[in-house]
């Protein structure tokens, strides 16, 4: 791996730090990783998105005047967690409301959903779309929806307009929604990508070969195939298949007008971004359908992956207005100057910066820490465990707190074997879950340890702010219901241990199912295939009069078969269920680790 880098923990820092140095009209919200225009609006609806950083210029290239108030960036690949969602809405809180433009992937709509219910509960209006117009995934039992990718930066641009325009939340989310049901797109990659956390490819292709269909993450695409130039036509070729998918897909007719976004994934030279666009635009062309305007760049990108997507919006008279409406952003303008509150902000620092004699970029860090040293922050209070750990037919609160001190150390070491099995995912599963538990142990003392049920919700509040993408809706909701359920125990049976894994796997399913509408249940190849064979093994277990480490041992085998016998289901849910059929033969990843961190689990309980 050859990046320029200082750690692969501070990489979307530093990243985000000088995409606001570059642009003093900007901030960075260090502490919640929002990306935010520095003077918010409040007469207008704000608009806030974000996602996994690696997609750059999205989503912070798109914070300004026409487009985002803010960006919320998530570690690479991973969704950011709800909390900071829930803190990028009250940073760009609006009399009017605030739409979330949230991608249709799995993590970001549960962090989105659960942000906007937080708010809405601080009486913040909030709205939401989904965007999903990534064709190569189709609509069946087997996937979760197709993905949001490029099209995302269309409907950022129509539905900032519409703010711009002094247009009520309702229709500003019309026009979103209106761009979400007429943009389709569809991509195509030469090689992986290599997130700085993994330092090694996502997938393995072949130099000759290509992956036709490949989602933003890396994610495999709808096959693999050689790639063959004996033709001379290979950019015509591969166009006339992408857009034929497309025109067929939107049912667009002759004589229609289209925007057409030729995006890169952020290893493509531009010359060749050109090429695919004289390709596709000649498709198109012979085709009878009118491209209104043409869009060519590196705009949703996968880090460093070689390849390129292709997107097509339909338009008419509404969203011709909408798309050439003035814009001022990093990454994206025309058709105006400057945002006045921009220019403001950029006078300002000028004046501190000749007023002190400094530089504007020095300027931008002095206003910085003035602010910051206006804030009060409340320090969280410790909470020390009482007595001497103790196992035997009970285990006590000091040796529950050891046992999850333990598997926080069992998710940090697989950290890179957890992502090497995330291979029909994001490839981000171990990064995404040991980020949070890393941050558990570093907040260990400020984790409530007055009974069982307390200090697994306590914990329940670190994973659900810091383990990325889905994972923090998802093994936080497992940790709070699981602590709910202990509320008052300082001891627990192995009864009471199957209560409280059931309580767990309650949890994830509720957080499925308020999201999407149905919670993950056994056999749709998630997490839940080893958690809830584990905890009815433990449940049967005691019931049968076992002791303690026998049905903790039995509870770890059945989670283990359960995430073995993943291997010959085709999901339908959860991280690889956007590529149905390719998943068989591989174990689902949330599945693989339960059953590596409760095998590990067993061996250190018998030994307290």
């Amino acid at each position: 791996m050859k990046k320029i880098i200082n750690t692969p923990e501070s990489f979307v820092y530093d990243m985000c730090h000088g995409i606001a140095k570059a642009h003093p009209e900007l901030e960075f919200v260090e502490k919640y990783k929002v990306v935010k225009k520095k003077e918010i609006n409040a007469d207008k609806v704000t608009l806030i998105s974000g996602g996994g950083s690696g997609h750059e210029p999205a989503h912070a290239g798109f914070v300004g005047k026409g487009m985002l108030d803010a960006a919320v960036c998530g570690d690479v690949f991973a969704s950011p967690s709800q909390i900071q969602v829930y803190n990028a809405l009250k940073l760009t809180k609006s009399d009017k409301g605030t739409l979330m433009i949230v991608k249709n992937y799995s993590g970001d709509v549960m962090n989105f959903n659960n942000a906007g219910a937080l708010a809405a509960e601080d009486g913040i209006k909030v709205e939401a779309v989904y965007v999903n117009d990534d064709i190569a995934v189709k609509d069946s039992l087997y996937t979760v929806g197709r993905r949001g990718v490029a099209g995302t930066i269309l409907v950022h641009k129509c539905a900032g307009a519409a703010a711009e325009m002094g247009k009520d939340l309702a229709e500003v989310k019309r026009v979103a929604q209106k761009v979400i049901d007429n943009v389709r797109s569809f991509g195509f990659a030469f090689t992986s990508c290599t997130p700085p956390a993994k330092g090694t490819p996502i997938f393995d292709i072949g130099d000759d070969e290509m992956e036709f269909g490949v989602g933003i993450h890396g994610e495999p695409g709808r096959k693999t195939e050689k790639i063959d130039y004996s033709s001379g036509t290979f950019a015509d070729d591969i166009a006339k298949r992408i857009v034929d998918d497309l025109v067929e897909d939107l049912k667009l007719a002759k004589g229609e007008e289209v925007l057409l976004l030729i995006n890169g994934f952020g290893a493509s030279p531009l010359q060749e971004l050109y090429l695919l666009n004289n390709s596709v635009s000649n498709v198109l062309e012979s085709q009878e359908i009118s491209i209104y305007k043409t869009i060519v760049g590196d705009f949703m990108t996968s880090i460093d992956m070689n390849g390129a997507s292709v997107t097509i919006l339909r338009l008419d008279e509404e969203l011709k207005q909408h798309l050439d409406y003035p814009v001022q952003s990093p990454a994206l303008t025309w058709g105006g100057a400057m945002d006045e509150t921009a220019s403001a902000a950029v006078e300002a620092i000028n004046a501190i910066a000749k007023a002190l004699n400094i530089t504007p970029s020095a300027a931008v860090q002095t206003k910085k820490a003035q602010a910051q040293s206006q804030e009060i922050e409340q320090e969280d209070a410790v909470y020390e465990v009482q007595g001497q750990a103790i196992v035997g037919e009970t285990i006590n609160t000091a040796a529950f707190v050891k046992i999850i001190d333990k598997m926080a150390d069992i998710i940090i070491e697989n950290e890179v074997p957890f992502c090497d099995a995330d291979k029909m995912g994001d490839g981000d599963f171990g990064m995404s879950i040991a980020k949070g538990f890393r941050q558990l142990k570093k907040d260990w003392a400020s984790r409530k340890k007055g009974d069982i049920g307390q200090f697994l919700v306590s914990c329940s509040e670190i994973i659900m702010e810091y383990c990325g993408g889905a994972s923090g809706p998802i093994w936080g909701s497992a940790f709070r219901w699981a602590g709910k359920a202990m509320e008052g125990k300082t001891e627990i049976t192995l009864a009471d241990l199957g209560e409280l894994l059931q309580a767990a796997n309650t949890g994830v399913y509720e957080t499925g199912k308020r999201s999407f509408g149905k919670g993950a249940v056994v056999g749709d190849k998630t997490l839940v295939d080893a958690l809830k064979p584990c905890a009815d093994a433990v449940v049967a277990a005691a019931k049968a009069g076992d002791k303690l480490l026998v049905g903790i041992e039995k509870g770890a085998k059945a989670a283990v078969a359960g995430a073995e016998a993943t291997k010959e289901v085709v999901a339908k849910l959860g991280r690889a269920g956007t590529v149905g059929e390719k998943s068989i033969g591989y174990p689902d990843a949330g599945a693989y680790g339960v059953g590596v961190i409760f095998t590990e689990l067993a061996k250190y309980i018998a030994t307290l």
